[in-house]
């Protein structure tokens, strides 16, 4: 089973699924935590449920420096190469591992083109263990439709 916890923009999903995780205690996966530097969104960490451990996975442009190692940009934001091969590893090793549900926080524009978790979600999906993602609710239907996905349950985040 798929559960897509879907809402707006700082609506609340990375929220709804930490504390989903946290409720349950079971599965493992990631999830992105928006930093803020005064008012401007700095960067987003991957923190790994069972471990806490947390990378940076995305940095904004304004606060960019040569030393972070890019493996692409969405809008202003350099995406983490190895950040993101950490990531792609880990979930690997969780459905050889069979672990679930597994959790990914979030699926938007970048993967629907192919890029950013795109390579990792097919696994997730390929496995058929349960999955617990995000995404913007504007994005849904399109999701559906690239992945290909059935047997999927929608989760409207509450406010």
């Amino acid at each position: 089973m798929i559960t897509i916890v879907t809402g707006k923009i700082n609506e609340g999903k990375t929220t709804t699924l930490k504390a989903h995780y946290h409720e349950h205690k079971k599965g493992d996966g990631f999830i992105s935590e928006k930093k803020m530097a005064d008012q401007k969104v700095h960067s987003y960490t991957s923190i790994r449920l069972s471990t806490q451990e947390h990378k940076l996975l995305m940095l904004h442009e304004y606060y960019y420096s040569e030393s972070f190692a890019s493996a692409g940009k969405i809008g202003p934001y350099f995406i983490n190469l190895f950040t993101l091969d950490w990531i792609e590893k880990s979930i690997s090793k969780m459905i050889e591992e069979r672990i679930e549900p597994i959790y990914l926080d979030e699926i938007g524009i970048l993967e629907i083109k192919g890029y950013g978790y795109d390579r990792i979600l097919r696994k997730m999906i390929d496995s058929k263990l349960d999955l617990i993602i995000s995404a913007r609710e504007d994005l849904f239907q399109s999701i559906i439709q690239t992945y290909e996905l059935k047997d999927v349950k929608y989760l409207k985040v509450k406010r």
